[in-house]
Formats: C-alpha cells, sequence, structure tokens
C-alpha cells in the first residue's frame, strides 16, 4: 500500500507548533520556504497558531506573538534571503511557549453601544475582571473607527499598568501591529492574548498613580498640551537627560509635564526618551535586558502617540519617562580605523559582529552613518546578525530590538538607535547551531 501523502508545510506547521515542537516546526517552516510559501501566509499560521493556545493562566508575555510582530515589520529591510532565518527564529521560539492542549472556545462577544462598551472594558480592565474585559474588548473589534477605538482603549489600560517591567504596553502595541500587518483577519484570536495577559499578568499601577498625583496638583489642560508643541532643542534634551536622571518617579513626572508646558511636542518628547534608553543600553554592558526592555517600552509609548487621537494619549510620555528613568549613561569611547569605503565600512561592521566585538560594532557604526553611507545596506547587515544567534537564548529580543531599532532611526536619524542595537547583537548569548543548519538547508 502507497504511503499517504504528506500534508501540507502549513498545516503540519501547525501541528508542531501546537504540539510545542520546536525542531518539527523548523523542518516545516523549511520545507513551506522551498515551496516558495510567502513569508506572510508562514507568519500568518504561527500567529493564529499561537494566539489560539496561549495560556492565560500562566500570566506569562507571549513573546513569540511579539517577535511574529518584529518579523513581518523587519521583512522590507532584510536581505530577501534572511527572511526565512528570521521566520524560523520567531516560529521556533512560539514552537517552545507552554500552550493551551487544545485551542481557546471562541471569546465570548457583547455587542451594544460601542462608545459606553468602550468604556464598560477600561473599568473592566482597571477592576481587574478579566472575563468582562475581554468579552467587551473583543466584541468591539471591528471596522473603522470601532476598530480604532478598541485601540486606544487597549493601549490606555497597558499604560495605567507597568507590571512585569512593562510588557503589558509591549505586547498590546506588538500584537496589534501583527494584526495589522495581517490585515486584520482573525483580529479576534489575535488580540486576545493581549486583553489575557492585560488582565493576567504581574500588576503594577503605582507609576500611574505617581502621574495622576502630579497632574491633579492643579488643572492640566491635556488636550492643549497634546496639541501640537515645537520640537526639543539642545535646550530641551539636556532638560530631558536631566528628569530622566530624577532621584524620584514624582519628580521625574513633574518634570516632564515642565517641557510639554513650556511647549515642547509630545511626540519630540517620546522621542527624545527613546534616544535616552538607547544611550543607557549603549553604555551598558553586557546583554542588558532591563534596559533593552525601557528602549522597547519607549517605542511602544511612541507608536501609542502617534496612533491616538485622544488627549489620555499623553500618559504615553510620563509612562515612557517612568520606566527610562535611571541614572545618566557615560558613553564609552572607542577608536576604530577609518573605513576605506562603504563596503570596507560594512565589512568591518560584519566582522565586529561576528567577533562579538560590541563596543567595536558600535563604534563603527557611528563612522559608517557620519560617513553619509547609505543606512539601507547596514540596516539589513544588522538584521541578518539580530537573525543568526537561538530565540530561545535571547527569547526573540535581538529581532525585536532590531524591528525598534530600526523604527526609531527611521523617526529621528539618530545614529544611538542603530549603534545599540549593533552593541546588543554583539553582545548575546551565542548560539549559532541551529541558524548554521538552516542557512546549508537553505542553500546559503
Amino acid at each position: 500500500m502507497p504511503p499517504s501523502p504528506r500534508a501540507s508545510p502549513l498545516a503540519e506547521l501547525e501541528l508542531a507548533l501546537s504540539s510545542s515542537r520546536p525542531d518539527v516546526a523548523a523542518d516545516e517552516v523549511l520545507r513551506a520556504v522551498h515551496a516558495q510559501v510567502a513569508p506572510l501566509e508562514i507568519l500568518r499560521v504561527a500567529a493564529r497558531t499561537a494566539a489560539a493556545r496561549y495560556d492565560a493562566g500562566a500570566g506569562l508575555a507571549p513573546h513569540g506573538l511579539a517577535t511574529l510582530a518584529a518579523v513581518a515589520a523587519l521583512q522590507p529591510l532584510m536581505d530577501p534571503g534572511d527572511v526565512p532565518l528570521a521566520l524560523l527564529q520567531a516560529s521556533v521560539l512560539v514552537a517552545s511557549e507552554r500552550k493551551l492542549p487544545a485551542p481557546q472556545p471562541s471569546a465570548p462577544v457583547l455587542s451594544g453601544e460601542v462608545t459606553h462598551l468602550g468604556r464598560s472594558a477600561l473599568l473592566a480592565a482597571r477592576a481587574g475582571s478579566a472575563e468582562d474585559a475581554e468579552a467587551v474588548f473583543l466584541g468591539i473589534v471591528e471596522e473603522g473607527w470601532e476598530r480604532r477605538m478598541v485601540g486606544d482603549i487597549l493601549f490606555r489600560a497597558a499604560l495605567e499598568d507597568l507590571g512585569d517591567g512593562g510588557h503589558k504596553l509591549l505586547i498590546s502595541v506588538q500584537l496589534w501591529r501583527l494584526a495589522r500587518a495581517l490585515g486584520f483577519r482573525d483580529a479576534r484570536i489575535l488580540l486576545r492574548p493581549a486583553v489575557q495577559y492585560l488582565m493576567n499578568g504581574e500588576r503594577n499601577r503605582k507609576p500611574y498613580g505617581a502621574v495622576l498625583a502630579v497632574l491633579g496638583k492643579e488643572g492640566i489642560d491635556l488636550e492643549t498640551l497634546a496639541a501640537g508643541g515645537r520640537s526639543l532643542d539642545d535646550a530641551g534634551h539636556a532638560r530631558l537627560g536631566t528628569l530622566l536622571a530624577a532621584a524620584s518617579g514624582e519628580a521625574c513626572a513633574e518634570s516632564a509635564l515642565g517641557l510639554l508646558r513650556d511647549g515642547y511636542a509630545a511626540s519630540s518628547l517620546a522621542e527624545g526618551i527613546a534616544l535616552e534608553a538607547a544611550k543607557r543600553l549603549l553604555a551598558s554592558e553586557g546583554y542588558h535586558l532591563e534596559l533593552a526592555h525601557a528602549l522597547l517600552y519607549a517605542r511602544a509609548a511612541r507608536f501609542v502617540l502617534e496612533f491616538s487621537r485622544s488627549s489620555e494619549r499623553l500618559l504615553a510620555v510620563f509612562q515612557a519617562a517612568l520606566r527610562v528613568r535611571s541614572p545618566a549613561p557615560h558613553l564609552p569611547a572607542v577608536a576604530v580605523t577609518d573605513p576605506g569605503d562603504e563596503g570596507d565600512s560594512l565589512l568591518r561592521i560584519r566582522e565586529d559582529l561576528a567577533n562579538r566585538r560590541s563596543r567595536e560594532a558600535a563604534a563603527r557604526v557611528r563612522v559608517h552613518l557620519a560617513r553619509g553611507y547609505a543606512p539601507d545596506r547596514l540596516l539589513a547587515v544588522l538584521a541578518h546578525h539580530a537573525a543568526l544567534d537561538s530565540s530561545l537564548a535571547n527569547q526573540g529580543h535581538n529581532l525585536l530590538l532590531a524591528d525598534a531599532c530600526a523604527d526609531a532611526y527611521a523617526a529621528t536619524r539618530a545614529p544611538e538607535f542603530l549603534m545599540a542595537l549593533a552593541k546588543s547583537v554583539a553582545a548575546s548569548p551565542k548560539d549559532l547551531t541551529a541558524s548554521k543548519a538552516w542557512a546549508r538547508a537553505l542553500g546559503r
């Protein structure tokens, strides 16, 4: 009797992910790539499977889903041959994470007047009522302005809770970006883990209370402060650096309010806070996940400012400042030889990354950009190396940082973002076993 024909790679991938078999998942991603399945369809299967089996009771951040969002965003920046490596790393991470033995039942859905439901969702989140919050949030994930309102409410609830080092906002933003990259198909399934993690993860509303205390000392017109404003100048950057080194959260929040009142734009403050986070990561020793998380949070806060139209979006500025608040960084001065040309510069950066010379890699990125060389090829090199080390060793943070730093650099052209990325990737836990085997299987 002839053997039964093998199922499609996407069907087999779903089974491997569901049963938490990383090696088999990698084999099926490779089979899908060889079958010329579009990367977005591989991402879709991985995202839907991971979201449907997310174990909310564990209260753990779904890093795999967040990493899938990063891969979706990085695709246009990467060399086409590197995209499968990033897909493999994200899929293996998804397969390794704890899952339910069967997909969750369909999410409960409440219907009614949308604005009222939105308020109810926020109140349920504040009260810690997981079942009510899930039913209301997911019940209004529809088209147009209703979907935007859901995002506003989800991000607002996440901003009020700095539990788990601010991962709630990071996960909410990443899963929203993932759903958007996949055309909001299966949006309720993909966003459900964000709502569940928001309700079940570690809670910390004290920083939010500190912000409210500052804003409540006198009448604050949030609408006016949120509208317009000028970019940070040298004096504004200096004040921002001082406030982020403040001794207390209240002093930090009060100083941030002062900058807004003096006419600086909230968006410019958010970019400045992210830049300060990048500087702290760049100045750190080794692979510093706490400072990486601060940078990722600052990027998520900037996303909220750009996404939201409500005056409450200013909360993103204050919470980002509190999350990044730490002693002022001391950036090391590292001298490197001048490159002969752009190709030589990229070659030396590759060598420093491969040989784990983190300080030299960062310094060479600074020289590369100062020379006026095109950043696109540099970004492709950095994204390639971010996809090499095992995602099981770094929990997807190399790809998350590549996504965040590339996005922040595009918005600001500040070299510190790509320098911090180079430094972190070079300092990450070294494990190239899988990526070398995958490269051979891909003929690279």
